[in-house]
């Protein structure tokens, strides 16, 4: 009996049969990292950082203090990843928005979509982005979305 041509088709099936398991578990793989969007020059500035905001300035230039109800609520931490969600937590520490982020590619906007636990959305928010420098962010918000000459600038720095 020959054994060596059963030997080598062994070889061969077995071969084939492990490559072709290897290339089916990797396959979803692949398709994960095509469908996933590259992050743009402005978004790649804000990844693997903890922003926290350091004040609020008003049109003025005159600083508003975080207690000031106009501006209370963008005071806190907030962490941008790389899979275009964020998390956000209160100057204390606690949780206080997670979902989903972007920045337009010519990097004038911010939109965040803010989601409860079980990913429901909550309330998606644009902002017009005021400084973008991997030091600090600021963007502008406006009490009354008529009055364009009234606003507020909300400054973030890079935590230490």
């Amino acid at each position: 009996m020959k054994l060596k041509p059963i030997i080598a088709a062994l070889i061969v099936m077995s071969t084939t049969a492990a490559f072709t398991a290897q290339a089916n578990s990797t396959a979803p793989v692949a398709k994960q990292a095509v469908s996933a969007k590259k992050a743009n020059a402005y978004e790649e500035i804000m990844i693997d950082k903890v922003w926290v905001t350091t004040q609020a300035v008003d049109q003025d230039k005159k600083e508003v203090p975080a207690t000031d109800k106009q501006v209370a609520n963008f005071f806190g931490l907030a962490e941008y990843y790389p899979d275009g969600t964020f998390q956000m937590l209160t100057l204390e520490g606690a949780p206080k928005m997670q979902g989903d982020w972007s920045f337009s590619e010519d990097g004038k906007t911010r939109s965040l979509t803010a989601k409860d636990d079980k990913g429901e959305v909550l309330f998606t928010r644009v902002v017009e982005n005021v400084t973008v420098t991997p030091e600090e962010y600021t963007y502008r918000i406006y009490p009354s979305q008529d009055d364009k000459t009234k606003y507020f600038d909300i400054v973030h720095k890079v935590k230490k």
